[in-house]
């Protein structure tokens, strides 16, 4: 099991990025100050059991500066992941996150809360109203074949929850 794509829109440095991961990737490198650590903890938002819950919610600079949380958005970070299948362990656990077949996807979003969004809908919150307090994370995996991890809008319900004890099994 491996990951083969990240996808990162909205957080920290990442605007948006869109990362296919080579099966021979070992390692990141680059320039200081280019987000090596910001793409390395987006990547423990999604898969480290033992990152506690305050962490996960996201503070004010955890957020791309060109977002303005008083209308509606999401931090965004998708993970594919390949090379499971006929590993009877892996496909145990990765097989509820399979979207196609051999391919899997765990996603982390920081979007409003469900009620919000009802509320929005119905026009009792107005877009340019919200506040931090008003967003919520989750992490869910798996999802519509049809929908591209790089094209989830903040409004979509895409995936099921995870359980914590898979990430730590993850």
């Amino acid at each position: 099991m491996r990951l083969s794509r990240v996808v990162i829109r909205n957080f920290r440095s990442f605007e948006h990025l869109d990362v296919p991961i080579s099966e021979a990737t070992t390692c990141v490198i680059g320039e200081n100050n280019t987000g090596k650590s910001n793409f390395l903890h987006a990547i423990r938002l999604c898969i480290d059991a033992a990152l506690s819950s305050t962490y996960r919610s996201l503070i004010p600079t955890d957020i791309h500066s060109t977002v303005d949380i008083s209308y509606p958005n999401q931090v965004l970070i998708g993970l594919e992941i390949t090379d499971f299948a006929g590993k009877t362990n892996e496909v145990a656990l990765a097989g509820a996150w399979q979207y196609n077949p051999g391919l899997a996807r765990l996603m982390y979003r920081f979007r409003p809360r469900l009620g919000v969004r009802q509320d929005l809908e119905t026009e009792e919150i107005k877009p340019g109203e919200l506040t931090r307090n008003d967003y919520h994370w989750e992490i869910t995996g798996g999802g519509d074949p049809e929908i591209d991890l790089a094209d989830i809008e903040w409004s979509d319900d895409v995936g099921s929850s995870i359980r914590f004890s898979d990430l730590q099994s993850f």
